[in-house]
């Protein structure tokens, strides 16, 4: 009987060995810039041509390589970065396993041009699939020169299963973002379709995190620098006012490696309990450096997974390390009851099934901060224009409501949450009592309670909707544009968006460099806020990457309105009031928002009868 075992050929080997290696081309880009780096490298050239389907290309002015180590630079598990199995625990270099240039080659067209300072002449290595096409003498500077092209040509599921150009090319920024923030002191080039995306020239770390990640950071980085004999832990993390909803960077290093790690992230989100909102999240940029034998690179193909012999320690110490910067005072916002930006309560339901608004929670801090102050920071009477009504408008504010109560259906049971239909006939509102944003006014259902700030939102949301189906957002120019400098990702972003932009009111110019103007704005932005709204817009972008372009152009809308409630007027007048209610009652679900939170809450006749 025949064998059915057999020892595979190397070029089989070497492709299953580029399925977990090689998985998209933003992983070609990151063996090949980690070895430039091992190689000594200060300049480093990533040149792509369709998301890296057609062309990468990466140069660099290390220390080259021999003709003899040239080629078998390309034999699996050659390598020059460990000699014996100790040397696995105690790795100073990016790369070492040796398989991430023969995996390369195993699923492209590869070529590599290189020579050391102490020979004239270099080598040209061609390779097809893993096979040698070609091996000449040439003439080139120190370093080396990597060429890919058409990646996956011999694995046609995996290049069908490649998503478009921009998401592949994010990946590809990503990484060098990743291999880039630790190590400032090397210069970076990255060009794509022959247009500069991202260069950074050596700088400062903290200056290289801004070049990185956008210059939104620079006025909220705390360094941190923290030695211990376990681990020296230092970077940056945000001001806890600085604080994300969405799209907060986070980042992880060891020795200058890129690193996931579960348990540190929930020691730094531990460090800023208590002073960010809940359901936002800091950004941090945090660098370990570590005994090499104290930790487990060896993991998963990525090398991003890391174990740490003193995890439960050094987990200690990044969280002492992070607090103290916080409590140092800069970072802790100060306390301000009349904020508009506070969230706005959602309304549950009590025992009787009538709704009241959530009472908000109160950290322990501001709690021992009211009793200091005789309570007086509990409750806080908004500043208006105008005065609470005495007894005699209460006295005829009730009489209008007795009125419109409705007597004919006793048994009537409290109104189930959000079951009134989606439409109402047409209701006329009497003037409403306004206190601070909350409105209450007589309704045939009860009485009536009104967050006008969730009120306010429904209506410029569904208006801003009519709007969009008519043709697009009326805009006004900006008297002096505005020069916006994005991270390589924000304009990658942005440059994908431009035309929808472009329906909700801006005029945006690319002026190249990942460098744009805005020209226009929609109705509604005060100038000087474009800034910031437009970074708003690209983290909602980048949170619905995946989502299809009429979800992410209702959350754009959402965005939009929210910023120009904010800059709005803050309280309203009882006429302001009344017409917005009114409008309410004429779109369809009044009674939520477009994210569900209730705009009305009822107090029916049995919840009233109960408390008098």
């Amino acid at each position: 009987m025949d064998s059915l075992i057999r020892l595979l050929p190397d070029n089989i080997a070497n492709q299953i060995a580029a399925g977990e290696v090689i998985q998209r081309p933003a992983s070609v880009v990151k063996e090949l810039v980690e070895n430039a780096i091992d190689a000594g490298a200060t300049d480093i050239q990533i040149e792509i041509k369709d998301a890296g389907r057609t062309l990468i290309q990466v140069i660099d002015n290390g220390k080259g390589m021999a003709p003899m180590d040239a080629r078998m630079a390309f034999e699996r598990h050659a390598t020059s970065k460990i000699r014996q199995a100790e040397d696995l625990f105690a790795l100073t270099t990016m790369g070492f396993r040796g398989e991430a240039l023969p995996s390369i080659a195993a699923v492209a067209h590869v070529s590599l041009q290189t020579r050391t300072s102490d020979s004239e002449q270099g080598i040209r290595v061609e390779l097809e699939g893993s096979k040698v096409t070609g091996s000449t003498p040439v003439v080139c500077p120190v370093g080396a020169n990597f060429s890919v092209k058409h990646l996956f040509f011999n694995v046609p599921a995996r290049r069908k299963f490649l998503k478009t150009d921009d998401t592949e090319f994010r990946h590809i920024i990503s990484e060098i973002q990743n291999v880039a923030a630790v190590r400032p002191d090397i210069s970076f080039t990255l060009r794509h379709n022959e247009v500069v995306t991202l260069k950074l020239d050596p700088s400062s770390p903290k200056q290289r995190i801004i070049d990185l990640f956008g210059k939104r950071l620079s006025e909220n980085l705390l360094t941190i620098d923290m030695e211990t004999p376990l681990a020296h832990i230092r970077g940056f993390v945000t001001k806890a006012s600085a604080s994300r909803k969405r799209g907060a960077q986070q980042y992880f290093f060891v020795n200058d490696r890129y690193m996931k790690h579960p348990y540190f992230h929930r020691m730094v989100m531990n460090a800023y309990g208590g002073l960010i909102p809940q359901g936002e999240a800091p950004e941090y940029f945090l660098f370990f450096s570590v005994d090499p034998a104290s930790i487990d690179v060896n993991i998963s193909p990525t090398k991003t997974e890391i174990k740490f012999e003193a995890e439960t320690d050094i987990g200690s110490i990044l969280y002492s390390a992070v607090r103290e910067i916080l409590m140092m005072g800069a970072a802790v916002p100060s306390l301000d009851f009349d904020d508009e930006k506070m969230e706005i309560p959602v309304a549950t339901k009590n025992t009787d099934g009538a709704f009241f608004p959530e009472p908000p929670s109160v950290s322990p801090e501001l709690t021992m901060r009211s009793k200091m102050n005789n309570g007086d920071s509990t409750l806080r009477l908004p500043t208006t224009d105008f005065k609470m009504p005495d007894i005699s408008d209460w006295d005829r504010f009730y009489e209008n409501f007795e009125s419109k109560r409705i007597t004919s259906q006793p048994k009537q049971q409290p109104l189930p949450h959000l079951s009134i239909p989606k439409t109402e006939e047409k209701l006329e509102i009497s003037t409403p009592l306004l206190y601070g944003n909350y409105a209450v006014f007589p309704h045939p259902k009860g009485l009536a309670l009104a967050d006008l700030k969730r009120v306010q939102y429904k209506v410029h949301y569904e208006r801003t909707k009519q709007r969009l189906k008519a043709g697009g957002l009326v805009s006004h120019r900006l008297l002096f544009p505005t020069l916006m400098e994005l991270s390589a990702k924000e304009a990658q972003e942005l440059k994908r968006h431009l035309v929808l932009l472009d329906r909700l009111g801006f005029d945006i110019s690319d002026m190249g460099q990942n460098a744009f103007t805005i020209n226009a704005v929609p109705d509604g932005v005060n100038a000087g806020g474009e800034e910031l709204l437009l970074h708003q817009i690209l983290t909602e972008c980048q949170a619905t990457a995946k989502s299809s372009e009429e979800i992410l152009l209702e959350g754009l809308v959402r965005q939009l309105v929210r910023f120009q409630i904010q800059q709005g007027k803050t309280l309203l007048s009882p006429k302001e009031a009344q017409e917005l209610l009114t409008e309410l009652f004429t779109l369809p679900e009044h009674l939520i928002t477009p994210e569900g939170k209730s705009t009305l809450s009822f107090l029916t006749d049995k919840e009233l009868d109960r408390r008098f």
